[in-house]
């Protein structure tokens, strides 16, 4: 066997740290075992012994232990129909970034209880190999989600993120009436459990969080709003829609989660606007048909 078991570092991934490039090219391997293997020495840079969150530059060599190097992360088949399918939820793609109109009920990557997410079914196709996620959708919410082509892409939307310069729009139908404009300021514990589920909580301990209710229209039972959120933390809309009393519809962990009418959640992620970009992806029938 000629080949030795390096890896070269690409423009792609130069400033990614190095426990992040080991996952993404080696997939098989949990993170607690790429630390022992780095602590130990076994995993060295040009030669040389690093930390896990060591910036990569293009150019480095990678040097990991043959036994994993040549064990490639199994490829995943995925059905032609589901990227054909994916691909024709595409609201905006140009040399930079992809956004699709995920559908509810596709996971954005694999993980407990799905093997096949958005990511994987994307970056099995020819030309979209290198595609990263730029941030996250729960499964069961559908609407705008953004992918990076290239590192350049995820991090300038990245620090869009942590500078406050992205606005995200989601439309959501609530229980009950809401005729008035409602501000939720209201910190949340990311990293609570509940047998196991991650399960978001209002907590002073927590990283803050603002949301802004704006109802559009009810029928005396429901009520169509529109939430805005700055960066956003996980569940932000679900835990304080509960939070004023007003759960989303079908939500199972922080509302009753009776819900009969096509989907799991009635929440749409409808406009992501950073930069100069703007995008929109339309309001599901499903909630217009459940208001009627």
């Amino acid at each position: 066997m000629d080949k030795k078991p390096i890896f070269e570092v690409l423009e792609n991934d130069e400033g990614q740290r190095l426990d992040n490039y080991l996952l993404k090219h080696r997939k098989h391997i949990e993170k607690s075992n790429w630390y022992k293997l780095i602590r130990k020495g076994l995993v060295r840079v040009n030669g040389k012994r690093v930390k896990p969150l060591y910036k990569l530059s293009k150019g480095d060599f990678i040097r990991i232990p043959p036994s994993i190097y040549f064990v490639a992360t199994k490829k995943v088949s995925v059905d032609s129909t589901l990227q054909t399918d994916l691909m024709q939820h595409v609201i905006f793609e140009d040399t930079n970034y992809l956004v699709i109109n995920k559908p509810a009920g596709l996971a954005v990557h694999a993980g407990t209880g799905h093997k096949m997410g958005v990511i994987e079914t994307l970056t099995s196709i020819v030309g979209y190999e290198n595609l990263q996620l730029a941030h996250r959708l729960d499964k069961d919410t559908s609407g705008c989600l953004l992918l990076a082509k290239n590192r350049k892409a995820l991090l300038n939307f990245q620090s869009a993120m942590k500078k406050h310069q992205v606005i995200k729009i989601y439309l959501a139908i609530v229980v009950g009436v809401m005729s008035e404009v409602v501000v939720v300021n209201q910190p949340l514990d990311t990293d609570n459990r509940v047998k196991g589920i991650r399960t978001v909580k209002i907590s002073k301990q927590g990283k803050s969080a603002k949301t802004t209710f704006t109802p559009l229209l009810n029928n005396g039972q429901y009520s169509l709003v529109e939430c805005a959120i700055e960066s956003g933390r996980t569940h932000q809309i679900r835990v304080h829609a509960q939070y004023l009393g007003k759960p989303i519809v079908g939500d199972a962990l922080y509302g009753d989660g009776r819900c009969s009418h096509g989907r799991a959640l009635f929440l749409h992620a409808k406009t992501l606007q950073f930069d100069a970009f703007v995008f929109e992806a339309p309001m599901p029938h499903e909630l217009t048909a459940f208001l009627g």
